[in-house]
Order: structure tokens, then C-alpha cells, then sequence
């Protein structure tokens, strides 16, 4: 059985760090119906989805479904995110269906109001300092690594994105995206690559890649264009010829010598999502 979403008072809870954003304007829109039901199956495997007029969730902690009501990313902002260790431990299916003429970047504002009104989540944030990397100039001459430039493309236009992705039946590699960051990682290990992107954009991308909040202490602004290979941990060749991301370079050695940036551990402001209640679902 489905149970309409209601909002309450605890969705007004404010959100103010970068990776804590805020909801955006409407955001008091909510899942038409929405089922919550305890998943018991011990699976270690766990999805979320966004089918057409949906969201479904299967096998989830609460910790992730928060995080992903208040666009955080795990396993980066895992610490972050205070509250009982139930959180980690319950499981839980969700099937909810959005009302029409609603967009994807709503939904994560829709789950929020369903954990208010099914799980009576209220949270509040914090500033705390904690180490963090600072992404700095790595070159006393102030000259930029071999994949870095400086763009010029104008992305206050409208649609000035375009993903650097082939189409179907295209080549393998990737061109860097007009107007955006993409990554991926193949057979010769990963590569980010971004185009009009600004310092304060490949920082927070970064903070997903080395678990560690990235801030830009660079000093550079306008818009710039990198590529940036590296090997990621843990990383398996499974191509048969070598690539230069092949051959074991991490990702901070990557960024000094393909940037000329590098990542120093420093201490910095960091908000955290302090849960002030929390209670197990009322059933469907």
C-alpha cells in the first residue's frame, strides 16, 4: 500500500555548505505516493533509480538515503553525517512516484520531505574545521602543467554544455565536454576532462576521487581546460595496450606533473548534517 508524502516542519531544516546545498526555489514539492518498507534480506547489494514518474530505492541504509536527500556523496561524506549507527544498519526499500511535470533534480528535495514525514528526520548543520586538501599551484614559476590551459569558451550562454561523449557506435575515447567536467575509467585507468571549468570546479570534483573535502586555494581565477590521467587504487588492467594512465600513477603525482597543482593536507571549514531525530518508519 502507498502513503501519501506530507511535508512538515522538518524539511525547512537549512542546508548551507557547498556539498550540503541547498534546496532550490519550489522545492515544496513532494512524491504524490511513496511506500517505505524495512528490507530484511542481508544482501551486501544495494540501487537507486529514477525510472520515468519515479524514484526506487532497494536494499538502501538511511545514512545513504539522506545523504542523497541532502546531495551529499558517500563514501567522501560519510562522516559528515551524524546520527545514531541504526542509520547504517536498517535497510530499507522505497518506491514513490513523482507527481507530473517533475524534474530530476527535484527528487532528491521529495526524498527529504519523506524522510520528514515518515522517519520524522530534523537535522541542523555545523561548521567544523577538519583537514582537507588544499588544491594549490605546484610550480614556483607559476607556469601551469602540460594539460591545463586556459579557456576560451563563453559558457554564460544558455545550453553552452556539450558532453564530449561519442554517440553510438562512436570511438572509445572521450573528446573533453564544451562547458562541463566528465570522467571514466576504462581499460588504461581513469581520466578526468573538463572544459571552461573553474579551479572551484575541479576541486569538488576531486573531493569524490581522493575521500577528502578539496578546497581551491589556487589563487587562479576565470575558466580553464585540463585532462588529467591517472591509475586508480586497486585498479585491474583488463586492456591489452599500455595507456598513460597504466602505469600506476596516482592521482596527486598526476595532478603536479600533467597540472602543475597538487594537493596539500590542510585544515579548513567543513559543514556537517547533525540529525536532531530520527525514528524508525511508521508502516505503510
Amino acid at each position: 500500500m502507498f502513503r501519501r508524502a506530507i511535508v512538515t516542519a522538518a524539511v525547512a531544516t537549512a542546508i548551507g555548505a557547498e556539498s550540503l546545498a541547498q534546496s532550490p526555489a519550489g522545492s515544496s514539492v513532494t512524491f504524490e505516493v511513496a511506500s517505505v518498507k524495512p528490507n530484511v534480506s542481508r544482501s551486501g547489494a544495494s540501487n537507486s533509480n529514477e525510472p520515468p514518474g519515479g524514484y526506487v530505492a532497494t536494499n538502501m541504509s538511511l545514512r545513504r538515503l539522506i545523504a542523497i536527500a541532502y546531495r551529499m556523496r558517500l563514501p567522501t561524506d560519510r562522516e559528515r553525517i551524524v546520527g545514531p549507527s541504526w542509520i547504517d544498519e536498517a535497510r530499507f526499500d522505497v518506491n514513490a512516484r513523482t507527481p507530473a511535470g517533475a524534474r530530476t533534480e527535484q527528487v532528491p528535495d521529495m526524498l527529504r520531505a519523506l524522510l520528514a514525514d515518515r522517519f520524522q528526520l530534523a537535522a541542523h548543520t555545523e561548521t567544523r574545521e577538519t583537514p582537507v586538501y588544499a588544491l594549490v599551484r605546484a610550480r614556483t614559476d607559476g607556469q601551469f602543467g602540460p594539460q591545463l590551459t586556459r579557456s576560451s569558451l563563453d559558457c554564460s550562454k544558455p545550453g553552452a554544455f556539450r558532453s564530449g561523449a561519442g554517440g553510438p557506435g562512436a570511438a572509445a575515447v572521450i573528446e573533453t565536454p564544451q562547458c562541463g567536467i566528465i570522467s571514466n575509467v576504462d581499460g588504461n585507468g581513469a581520466v578526468m576532462r573538463g572544459g571552461g571549468r573553474s579551479m572551484a570546479d575541479l576541486a569538488g570534483n576531486l573531493t569524490g576521487r581522493v575521500n577528502r573535502d578539496v578546497i581551491d586555494r589556487t589563487g587562479l581565477s576565470g575558466t580553464y581546460d585540463f585532462v588529467l590521467r591517472w591509475t586508480p587504487e586497486n585498479f585491474q588492467n583488463t586492456a591489452g595496450n599500455a595507456g598513460p594512465s597504466q602505469d600506476g600513477t596516482l592521482i596527486f603525482t598526476a595532478l603536479q606533473e600533467q597540472l602543475g597543482l597538487k594537493l596539500e593536507t590542510q585544515r579548513g571549514p567543513v559543514d556537517f548534517l547533525i540529525i536532531d531525530k530520527i525514528e524508525r518508519p511508521t508502516p505503510d
